[in-house]
Parts: C-alpha cells; structure tokens; sequence
C-alpha cells in the first residue's frame, strides 16, 4: 500500500535511528610534554654521555665502583667523627658522675657535721634553759634576763638601805660623857608638886598625865628603828614582773593625764613609786612632789634629784593649807587602802585643791571579769575592788564635781572572733552581738580613772578644812 505524500519515505527516513556503526576506538590522550631538564640535570646528561664515549661501559662501570668507594670512606670518616664525638660525651658524662659522687660524698658529710651541730645546739639550748630554770623558775629562759633586772634592782635597793643605814649610823653618834651625866640628871624625878611640862613650855592638856623625859626618848627614837613596809614583801620587784616595764608605765601615764596634769600646778603624786610621772612633771617645768611610804623607792627618787616624801598620803595632805594645790593623782593607790582611810583621803584631797582643781584615781576595773581573777587577786596588798559606780559616790560626797570616767586597756588578746562572712546566714549577727557583750564583760577594760574637779569656792566644801 503507497504512503501518502506527505509521508513519503524520504520525509521518514530522517526520523529513523542511524544504523549501528562500529565504535571508533578510544584515542588515548596525548602525553604532556616533558619538562624540558634544568641546566644541572642537563650538564650532568651531557658527562654521562662523555664518559661512555670516552671510556666505554666498563669504565663507566669501574668510575662508579670509584665513586661508591669514596662515599664509603666519607661515610667511614663521618663516622669516626661522630665516634670520637660520642668518645667525649662519654668521657665528660664520665666526669660528671665523678663530680656528682664528689659532691654527694660532701653533702653526706654536711649531712653529718649538720647533725653533729644540732647535737650540739640541743645540748647548748638544754644548758640554757636548766640555767633560765634556776635564775626564773616559773619563766624559764624567756624570762632569765627579766629576773636578772628584778635582781639588779634589788641589789640597788640593798645598797641604797645599807647606805641610809650607814648615813643613820653616823649622825646618831654616841652620847659624850658629860651629856650621858646631864641625861642620868635629866632622869631624876621633879620636886614633889612641881608639873612637867611637854617641849616648848605648853601646859599639859587637861586630864591627861605628863610623860616623864626619860620615855620621851625612846618614843621619839622609835621612828628610826622601825623597819621598813617593804622589809618583808619587796613589793618593787613584784610590782616590776607583774605590772610591766616601768618605762612602758609611765609612758602611758603621761599619754593620759600628763597634759592635764601641766595644766594644773603644783601637782602631787600620790604613791608615785620610783617617781616616773614626777620626774616628767620637773622636766616641763611644773611643781611636782611625790609621796610614797616605801624607803627604797623614796631614796631612789630622790638620788634623781626629784622632790619625793616618805610619809603616806593622808599625813602629807593634812599638812597642807587648804586650796593650795592644783592636781592630785593617785594610781593604783585606792585598792590598797582601807575604807576609812579611803574616805579620808578623798575628803583631804577635796579640802585641799583649790577651786577647780584635778583630782585623778586610776585602779583596777573589776567589772571586767579578767580583772579580777587575773591581775588584782595576784597582788597580796589589795585589800578590796572598786567599782566605778562605787568610787564616784565617794567622790561626789567627798564633795568633788563634773566626776567623769575613763576606761583603758581592753584585754583584746581574750576577745572571742567575730563572725566576718558576707555570705553569712542572718543569725550569725545575733552570734555577733552576743560575743560583743562577752567580751565588754568578761575582757573590757582592765583599768578605769576617776577625773573629778574641786568644788568651786562658793560651795563652801572645797575651801572647809579637813580636821
């Protein structure tokens, strides 16, 4: 059947599949050109070239042979280098081991003159301290050169007696025979009816009985053989161990009053000891007097050239005329006394400030609890605490005015840690509080001072003499 035009077979044929061919082999792709040798590789051709043409392959052959022959001994030399190198390494690793035997030989013996020594050293440290045993019993070696102090204190303390006994001896000289005649007159009795009188020619107080001269004398020699306070309790040398450095004392006397003190002359110091506070009064230029019953202390005060009485205090104020000083001190005097004796002193000092006048008492503080079972129990010679509230109503009826308190020396050393943490929970401030009040109470303050000022003259209290 004829396909019509339109799809006549030349029209087809171009939509047919070409018949199979047979598949064109795979031409493989073109080397790269080689790189073209550098000048080196090159010229390195170019003898290899030369040498086959000149010598043949069996010089060639042989020339290689050469060569390997020189790399051998190269390598050969090489290696008797690096051997010889290696020869000293050893040989100087060698003397090093030497060298460390050496040292380690020298550091056992250090090893043993340092255990030697410390042998030694234990033995010098034992010697001392059966030596600061026997000087400071209770202190050991720590406070050996403390005891010897207290010693050279005592043995200056001794001189100055035996020197005072020596000076006393010489002036009481023995009575000559002619005044021992007119003492065995002296001793006969007055005519019947006649009176004796007492010296000066003064009647004889009324109902009383004249003394006869006889007992007149031993009476007034008695002062002289009285001992003295301090000859049973060598209360200066107790007072130096337990009390502190004397320099350190009186530096902080002269932080607390000594301005005050200036401001106020003339100045007397109650129970001054070795007269530390007076001496820096005279040093400034102010009246200073020192009263103390102690001889020792007395006789060195006054060996410094320092105006100090022996007689206690109540008898030196009553001698004085009435508003005539212008500062009292007394440190560490009031707990020694008795109540009486206290109340006088008190008295005494207000009659004889004048208006306006300083009065100053420094004592023990006993409403510190460490106080009391430390400091003021160990010393033999206080009689009795004083609270401040206590010494204030004496004050104020002694007849003082502006009575104010001054408390020092917190015993810090004792006081209880607080609890410092920011992270801290809320009670630890609860904690706080409570140790802060411990420690006001059980480590406050180990000495308080009374500052009180003389009745002005109007009052009339300060101006009345003390009988």
């Amino acid at each position: 059947m004829a396909l019509p035009g339109e799809l006549s077979r030349d029209k087809t044929d171009r939509l047919r599949p070409p018949p199979d061919q047979p598949a064109e082999e795979e031409v493989a792709p073109e080397p790269a050109p080689a790189a073209r040798p550098g000048p080196r590789r090159r010229a390195v051709g170019l003898a290899k070239g030369a040498a086959r043409r000149v010598l043949g392959e069996r010089g060639v052959d042989k020339l290689r042979g050469y060569l390997r022959g020189d790399e051998a001994l190269r390598l050969g030399r090489e290696s008797l280098r690096r051997t010889a190198e290696l020869e000293q390494q050893v040989a100087s690793m060698q003397r090093y081991a030497l060298e460390a035997e050496l040292v380690q030989a020298e550091a056992h013996a250090a090893s043993v003159n340092l255990e030697l020594l410390k042998g030694e050293v234990r033995s010098v440290i034992r010697t001392l301290e059966d030596l600061g045993m026997a000087i400071a019993p209770a202190a050991g070696l720590a406070g050996a050169g403390e005891r010897l102090s207290e010693l050279r204190e005592r043995v200056n303390g001794l001189d100055r007696r035996l020197r005072s006994l020596q000076t006393q001896a010489a002036t009481s000289a023995p009575p000559s025979a002619s005044a021992a005649a007119g003492a065995v007159d002296s001793r006969e009795p007055p005519p019947s009816g006649s009176a004796t009188l007492p010296p000066g020619g003064a009647e004889p107080a009324a109902g009383l009985v004249p003394a006869a001269p006889a007992q007149a004398a031993p009476a007034q020699a008695a002062p002289a053989q009285a001992a003295p306070s301090s000859a049973l309790f060598d209360y200066v040398g107790f007072e130096r161990r337990f009390r502190g450095d004397p320099e350190a004392v009186a530096a902080a006397l002269a932080e607390r009053y000594l301005d005050l003190l200036v401001a106020n002359p003339p100045v007397v110091d109650i129970g001054c000891g070795r007269a530390e506070l007076v001496e820096l009064l005279a040093r400034r230029g102010v009246e200073a007097i020192g009263v103390d019953t102690d001889p020792s202390m007395v006789a060195e005060a006054r060996d410094r050239g320092l105006d100090v009485r022996q007689v206690d205090g109540s008898s030196f104020l009553r001698d004085r005329e009435p508003g005539s000083l212008g500062a009292i001190i007394a440190t560490h005097l009031v707990e020694h006394l008795e109540f009486p004796d206290l109340v006088e002193l008190l008295e005494l000092a207000a009659s004889r400030l004048r208006p306006g006048g300083v009065f100053i008492a420094e004592t023990p503080n006993p409403t510190s609890l460490v106080v009391l079972g430390n400091s003021y129990i160990l010393d033999p010679t206080h009689l009795r605490p004083l609270h401040p509230s206590l010494l204030t109503f004496l004050c104020e009826g002694a007849g003082f005015r502006d009575i104010r308190l001054r408390f020092h020396a917190p015993a810090t050393d004792y006081h209880l840690p607080m609890i410092d943490d920011p992270d801290a929970p809320p009670w630890t401030k609860r904690v706080n509080d409570a140790f802060t009040k411990l420690n006001s109470v059980l480590f406050g303050p180990q000495e308080y001072a009374l500052i009180a000022t003389a009745a002005p003259a109007s009052d009339g209290a300060a101006g009345e003499e003390h009988p």
